[in-house]
């Protein structure tokens, strides 16, 4: 939507008009003259005289309305001859605005004029960026959200972006005019991400554009991905959320839930009280259900399972979902389990 509204401002301050202002204002002179003629000498109503003289420059010409008189017949030919030529200067002049606005678009070079949800800043490669988004269009919130990537790092917008309805600005991220472009101003989250994961020196673009994003519109929750392991630098740019080198499915999790890459970690941990356990189920088949009240009684949290010969663990299961013999069981506690039903 914003590339029409564009073109359409753009539009009217066309150079064509300046530049050919004498044949315009000669060419509107004799409109104003043929249009008199027709319904003065001619009868034609106005309406009939707007249908004419659209269907004559437009060279579509139905017949069905013509001048009568010699006069007439002279001044249309003249009319047809400088509004053909008029209309097609103008429509080419159109067609290479509109060629010259969607080249610019492919470019990054065009301001984002509708709200921007997330930025996504930094790109370590198109498979990851994608995955990222791809990641986060599969949630409902996310569904139809105003993503915008911004990065220096290519020349032109790949054919995902536009497939997965994807902004895309070129130019350094912590550049203020650049952050404007992607529309800073109205955006909620800023996704950092390491240019290099193998590098140190990406932390340092990273915390600057960090840095620029909250001095420029504080209000913008920011997940910066960092290389080092030392976090001063990350915690003098005011990040809000600080992780390592991630996954595309980490990393959208945590700009969907703030607290998320928190919660992983804490599960993780051997530090922390409730970490995450798998535990072998030595009884009868049963149903989810029993088997979760019973974990619930041992003062833990269950979180899924999966039968043998599964090959992946459901984590979302229903009441009645069967519990086979041999089953793995993911849950969170603070001691080793056993269930034998």
């Amino acid at each position: 939507m914003f590339f029409f509204r564009s073109l359409f401002k753009k539009s009217k301050a066309l150079r064509t008009l300046r530049e050919n202002r004498y044949l315009v204002s000669l060419f509107t002179l004799f409109l104003l003259v043929f249009i008199i003629y027709l319904m003065v000498y001619e009868g034609l109503s106005l309406i009939d005289t707007y249908y004419f003289m659209v269907t004559t420059a437009t060279t579509v010409g139905y017949g069905d309305i013509s001048p009568a008189s010699p006069l007439g017949k002279v001044l249309v030919t003249a009319y047809m001859v400088i509004g053909i030529a008029i209309i097609g200067m103008f429509l080419g002049k159109v067609t290479d605005l509109m060629v010259e606005m969607s080249s610019k678009r492919r470019k990054g070079l065009v301001k984002m004029t509708a709200k921007t949800d997330l930025i996504i800043a930094g790109y370590p490669g198109d498979e990851k960026v994608q995955n990222i988004v791809s990641e986060l269009r599969n949630d409902e919130r996310y569904k139809s959200a105003a993503i915008v990537c911004v990065t220096r790092l290519i020349t032109e917008m790949p054919a995902w972006m536009a497939q997965l309805d994807v902004g895309f600005v070129h130019g350094v991220a912590s550049d203020t005019h650049v952050l404007g472009l992607a529309g800073i101003e109205s955006a909620s989250v800023a996704l950092i991400l390491a240019n290099n994961p193998g590098a140190v020196e990406s932390d340092d673009l990273s915390t600057s554009i960090c840095a620029v994003i909250n001095r420029v519109n504080p209000k913008v929750r920011t997940i910066i991905e960092k290389v080092r392991l030392d976090e001063t630098i990350f915690a003098i740019a005011n990040a809000h959320t600080i992780v390592d080198v991630a996954s595309p499915s980490v990393l959208a999790q945590e700009v969907l839930d703030p607290g998320a890459i928190q919660l992983q970690n804490a599960i993780f941990s051997t530090n922390t009280p409730g970490t995450q356990f798998n535990m072998k189920y030595e009884g009868t088949e049963s149903s989810w259900r029993e088997i979760a009240h019973a974990i619930l009684r041992l003062d833990a949290i269950p979180e899924g399972f999966q039968n043998p010969e599964q090959t992946q663990f459901n984590l979302l299961p229903g009441q009645e979902d069967r519990v086979l013999p041999g089953a793995l069981i993911k849950y969170r506690g603070t001691r080793l389990l056993r269930l034998t039903g």
